[in-house]
């Protein structure tokens, strides 16, 4: 073999490595997140990447509003994509959801 052809057959081995235990991995994180986000209700207790736990109050397009401290009526509002995994998945709906205010 001539080492063209032989450079070519390492490269595109190195490829398809890089191809296998890459891109297929990270693809398939990324379907699970997608899928993680499109299941959040109200009701779900989340934790979010920064380690805040809370419960899901409102979900509105890219954000989410979490119920913080119950007693205190502490919300905080996150990024969608900050949801890092749920705790424990609700009812779907709150007992006593918070009044809003504005």
């Amino acid at each position: 073999m001539t080492p063209l052809i032989l450079f070519g057959s390492y490269a595109v081995l190195a490829f398809l490595a890089i191809y296998i235990f890459v891109y297929i991995p990270n693809k398939k994180k990324q379907r699970a997140r997608q899928e993680l986000h499109k299941s959040l209700a109200p009701g779900d207790e989340i934790i979010t990447i920064g380690g805040v736990v809370g419960t899901v109050v409102e979900r509105d397009g890219d954000y989410v509003t979490l119920m913080i401290d119950k007693k205190a009526g502490i919300t905080l509002q996150v990024v969608l994509y900050a949801v890092s995994q749920i705790k424990q998945k609700g009812n779907g709906s709150l007992e006593n959801p918070p009044a809003k205010t504005e």
